[in-house]
Parts: structure tokens; C-alpha cells; sequence
């Protein structure tokens, strides 16, 4: 029990198991990325953490910019989807810098970062652009793999 006699709950992470192509390829990306991570960063868990929340804010931002464009090509409303994909991104951004508060990359981190992200916004953003649905399902794995790696 808690201090306010209230059970605790356990936090159980879901699974959702791959359908379809889109969702085997997304999968498979994710667990491609967690392997790189994991296999540079060991137990230096921290400047891991910094890499990856570097990369987490991707999808935000190129889902927010893809949806505006989109907006102005058609214009249309967006009912609030642009606003809410890159508060998602500046959500991964305040994790980014609390990690780099307890864990500061040295000069090659940094440069990998680069890297990552240059490799990764653009592979998203055409990902994104000609096949969505893997795009989002590949955010949804993500999320499982953040619940996995910062819980187990």
C-alpha cells in the first residue's frame, strides 16, 4: 500500500503483435535500432538514453511538418494533429535534456548524434511520406521498446 491506502498498480506493457508487413517491417526496424544501441552503448545506459530520445523526436517533427503541408495543400483543418506531433517532439526533447543533465556526451556522442539523426529524419520522412501506416506503427514499437528498456 501507498501512503494514501491505495493498492499500487503494476505497470504492464503491451504488446501489439505484427500483422501485416508494415508491422513486421516496423518491428523489425525497432529492434534493429534497440541491437545498435545496445551493442555501442553496453551498460553506459545514460549516453544511450541520449541517443535514442535524440531520435525519438523525429517522428513528432516530421509528422507535424507532413501534416501542415498536407493542411496547406488541401486547405483543410488539421483538427489539432500538427500541434499535437510536435508537442510530442518537444516532449522527446525534455527528455533529451534531462538525460544530457545526468549523463553529458562526449565530442563523438555528439557527432553520432548527427549522424543518427540525419540517417533517421530522412529514412522516416520517406517512410513516413509512401507507406504512413508503417510509419505509426513503428512509433507505437518504439513506445514498447522505451516501456521495456527504462522498466526492465
Amino acid at each position: 500500500m501507498t501512503g494514501n491506502d491505495q493498492p499500487e498498480r503494476q505497470l504492464q506493457a503491451y504488446h501489439h503483435t505484427p500483422a501485416d508487413a508494415a508491422d513486421r517491417f516496423a518491428l523489425g526496424s525497432v529492434k534493429f535500432l534497440r541491437f545498435l544501441a545496445d551493442s555501442f552503448f553496453q551498460r553506459r545506459y545514460g549516453h544511450r538514453a541520449v541517443i535514442l530520445e535524440t531520435v525519438a523526436a523525429v517522428p513528432g517533427m516530421v509528422g507535424g511538418a507532413l501534416t501542415h503541408l498536407k493542411s496547406l495543400r488541401r486547405f483543410e483543418d488539421d483538427r489539432g494533429w500538427i500541434k499535437t506531433l510536435l508537442d510530442e517532439a518537444q516532449n522527446e526533447r525534455a527528455h533529451l535534456m534531462t538525460f544530457t543533465y545526468l549523463a553529458t556526451p562526449n565530442w563523438f556522442e555528439r557527432c553520432l548524434v548527427i549522424a543518427a539523426q540525419g540517417v533517421f529524419f530522412n529514412l522516416y520522412f520517406f517512410t513516413y511520406l509512401f507507406w504512413p501506416r508503417a510509419a505509426h506503427r513503428f512509433v507505437g514499437y518504439l513506445e514498447e521498446e522505451a516501456i521495456t528498456s527504462y522498466t526492465g
